[in-house]
């Protein structure tokens, strides 16, 4: 299905981007699914057509008006959940992947990161998103470093970067 069809497609992750997003969900099947910056809702629906294959359920955050909760309720028949807060409002016991599209400053980073990483499973898989510095007012780049997190940059349109969650041994 193309949900662009059916809600503004002015959502700003890409084709390239959207597709490794999916692959990813398809190889790990995922659970609990989060994501931040829910905009339109259009890149949770694609997430959330993939988890149902599996049962897996999609939990987006954005506080800002986009009416992502009218146009999910379209696909009544996709495991998607919509939050009308910010993403580092999260309290979701465990997360097994995420997609950190929200607020790109650092700060607002950084704050999703401290509220997302302590609910993450062991090998959960996060996607940070817009991590190409086109946009002078992203700087996702400098909240992965500043958290000293091991990732992956992965060639997008955007720039997305990945990390593989490790928990600590506390032996």
């Amino acid at each position: 299905m193309r949900y662009e069809d059916y809600i503004k497609s002015d959502d700003s992750t890409a084709e390239d981007e959207k597709k490794i997003l999916m692959d990813s969900i398809r190889e790990h099947k995922p659970m609990v699914i989060v994501e931040t910056g829910t905009h339109h809702g259009l890149t949770a629906c694609y997430l959330a057509e993939v988890a149902k294959e599996y049962g897996g359920h999609v939990h987006t955050y954005d506080p800002y008006p986009h009416n992502a909760d009218i146009n999910v309720a379209q696909f009544p028949e996709l495991p998607i959940t919509v939050y009308k807060e910010r993403g580092d409002s999260c309290s979701l016991p465990v997360i097994d992947w995420a997609f950190i599209d929200g607020y790109h400053e650092k700060e607002e980073v950084l704050s999703e990161i401290d509220a997302i990483f302590p609910r993450l499973s062991d090998g959960a898989v996060v996607f940070f998103h817009d991590t190409n510095g086109r946009n002078p007012f992203c700087d996702v780049p400098s909240a992965i470093e500043a958290r000293d997190l091991s990732v992956e940059y992965i060639r997008t349109t955007n720039g997305i970067a990945k990390y593989i969650h490790k928990k600590k041994d506390n032996a």
